[in-house]
């Protein structure tokens, strides 16, 4: 798959869905795209003040591991 920002999905349960079908944990995920596991895990978070939209790169990072 190649990269369409336009397929951007923020969506905190959807990352989360993609680093499950890894079947990596959260901070092996986060090291194979270059992230701190805090950083990721703000991307992953509902209903906090902690949680971020993760921006698209990550969304496609995390996809491309999904689908390895």
């Amino acid at each position: 798959m190649t990269p369409d920002a336009t397929r951007h999905n923020p969506d905190s349960a959807y990352l989360r869905s993609l680093v499950e079908r890894s079947g990596l944990s959260q901070v092996e995920c986060a090291r194979r795209i270059g992230l701190n596991d805090s950083t990721l895990r703000k991307y992953l978070a509902t209903g906090t003040r902690t949680a971020a939209p993760a921006p698209y790169l990550v969304q496609y990072a995390l996809e491309q591991l999904a689908d390895l």
